[in-house]
């Protein structure tokens, strides 16, 4: 992500999004009440056709600014856009109708204007962690066994799966020349996606699984890439070559060398940070909305992990409330983490209510009520 202009005396930050991960980030920043301005085009009926059947048009290039009132963020291997809806309020008034809707899809490389009411200093930092964040190297993920693999990359924010594809090697039973040779047929299948897939994105490779076959893969990747300076890394990994693999990886020891400050690791420590103080039952923690809510303006909260649908006003409270809270958090000096609806993180999350809270000291709840 680049911020290219921010302007706090009027309101407004201008940003291009130049990765996928930026388009979700901006989904979580640009809420109900916003106002955004960015090109875009409309189908106009050309002059003189009015009413005719079967009438002409042209689409026309434009700068409109709506005022939101809705977005969604839709990825695929395909495309990947932001689309934003709105009540126009500004553009070419020849071709539009203020007060009208329209909705911006916003895609790579877009460049786009959000007006807010107020820029908290949360959200600042959510811009400014994005563009440092694009500066880090990317990990790519693989975890293999006999029968699969599952290939993963890794950024700060996400882990996106790309492929998960069968070996074809047969069983012990089988002869050691045809297991031999099927195995050095799924090693060259598997050095042909990641020089695909993951040598464009990063130079880091943590390849974990069960047994020796991700030792016997690392060199075969070695030297079949001699020159792609491949910084192959193996993690303890007891699962197979599949998406519970690559998860596992996630909290090997072995990751932490390459990307122990990314967002989705913390995020992850402190889940299991949660967890732990829950079993133990000391009392230094809080979920759900009421309760959190109830205390976010003593000071308590050290660190507070929510789904992004609370910023959209989906879930039991209003937007401006959210707001509210957040900015009583970041008063209090506390740490805010929006973690993505779509996330396994988030299916944890929603177990509490889709918002739970580290506190800095036990507190008693009937005192409280």
């Amino acid at each position: 992500m680049r911020i290219i202009k921010s302007d706090l005396r009027t309101n407004q930050v201008i940003i291009r999004a130049e990765t996928p991960t930026d388009l979700y980030i901006l989904s979580t920043i640009i809420v109900n009440g916003d106002r955004v301005i960015a090109k875009t085009s409309r189908r106009i009926r050309r002059s003189g056709t009015e009413g005719r059947s079967g009438e002409e048009s042209q689409r026309i290039t434009m700068i409109i600014g709506i005022d939101v009132e809705g977005q969604t963020f839709q990825e695929s291997v395909a495309s990947n856009r932001l689309r934003i809806k709105g009540r126009i309020f500004q553009g070419p008034e020849q071709h539009v109708s203020i007060g009208s809707y329209h909705t911006l899809n916003v895609g790579l490389s877009d460049t786009i204007t959000v007006f807010k009411p107020e820029w908290s200093k949360y959200y600042l930092k959510i811009l400014r962690d994005a563009e440092n964040a694009s500066q880090k190297p990317k990990i790519g993920l693989l975890a293999v066994d006999n029968n699969d693999v599952c290939i993963g990359i890794l950024d700060n924010y996400q882990l996106s799966v790309l492929f998960q594809e069968k070996s074809g090697i047969g069983r012990k039973h089988s002869k050691a020349k045809a297991r031999k040779e099927q195995s050095s047929s799924f090693f060259d299948k598997i050095t042909q996606l990641v020089q695909r897939s993951l040598l464009p994105e990063t130079k880091n490779l943590l390849i974990g699984g069960p047994g020796f076959v991700k030792e016997r893969l690392a060199e075969y990747l070695r030297s079949s890439l001699p020159k792609e300076n491949l910084n192959i890394v193996i993690g303890s990994s007891s699962s197979g070559g599949n998406r519970i693999g690559l998860f596992e990886l996630m909290k090997s020891e072995a990751l932490d060398k390459l990307a122990k400050d990314f967002q989705i690791l913390e995020e992850q420590r402190d889940i299991e940070e949660f967890l732990r103080r829950i079993s133990k039952g000391s009392g230094d923690v809080a979920y759900g909305y009421t309760h959190i809510n109830q205390i976010a303006e003593t000071g308590v909260i050290e660190t507070m992990l929510m789904i992004d649908s609370y910023l959209h006003g989906i879930n039991q409270a209003p937007v401006t409330e959210i707001q509210g809270l957040l900015k009583s958090i970041e008063q209090m000096k506390g740490k805010i983490v929006i973690i993505s609806s779509q996330s396994d993180s988030a299916a944890q999350l929603k177990t509490f209510g889709g918002i739970i809270a580290l506190l800095r000291y036990a507190i008693s709840w009937d005192h409280l009520s």
